[in-house]
């Protein structure tokens, strides 16, 4: 089975939540792993596993960016990882798939469907943007503050938002030449 390797360097694992009613909090994580096993042409025949690192989060808030991984968030200290393994994949329209998978953040693991929009896909490698938004508060990410004009800080709906680009896996490749 051909094995690929999320390339961190080309790729990208970012966020959005709103924030106070009015404006929208980005972010991104910045050290990620991940591994495409199967056919990088036909994603219905192949297995995806992913992992981020929680204190690699960066919202260009240094402050923030502390509280997202204290007790009143991630927990990161106890809880430093979130992984993602696909389950099934299947043809969307428009050559896009849907995927959908465990994701478990804290402890907690629910079902999560995301969108996978190939956008090149060559021998080399394949470059895919990725797609889909969970809610904070089925992974126990239960912290807000309400607001004096209504409403919340923090809102429930995380979107998500990866440009993903795999690489042959090297160590798949050194198996497969001869000595």
């Amino acid at each position: 089975m051909n094995r690929w390797k999320v390339d961190r360097i080309a790729s990208a694992v970012g966020f959005s939540v709103p924030h106070m009613m009015v404006s929208t909090v980005t972010g991104t994580f910045e050290e990620f792993s991940g591994e495409l096993q199967g056919n990088i042409a036909d994603l219905t025949k192949s297995k995806i596993s992913f992992q981020v690192i929680v204190p690699s989060i960066q919202t260009k808030n240094r402050d923030r960016d502390l509280h997202l991984c204290s007790e009143d968030f991630f927990d990161a200290q106890i809880f430093p990882q979130m992984t993602f393994t696909s389950r099934s994949i299947y043809n969307d329209i428009d050559g896009k798939y849907q995927m959908s998978g465990d994701l478990t953040v804290k402890n907690t693991t629910k079902r999560a469907v995301f969108c996978i929009t190939p956008k090149e896909v060559t021998i080399f490698g394949a470059n895919y943007l990725v797609e889909g938004e969970i809610k904070r508060k089925d992974f126990g990410l239960m912290w807000n503050r309400a607001i004096e004009a209504g409403g919340v800080m923090v809102g429930d709906v995380i979107d998500i938002r990866m440009t993903i680009v795999v690489s042959k896996d090297e160590e798949n490749i050194k198996q497969q030449q001869p000595e």
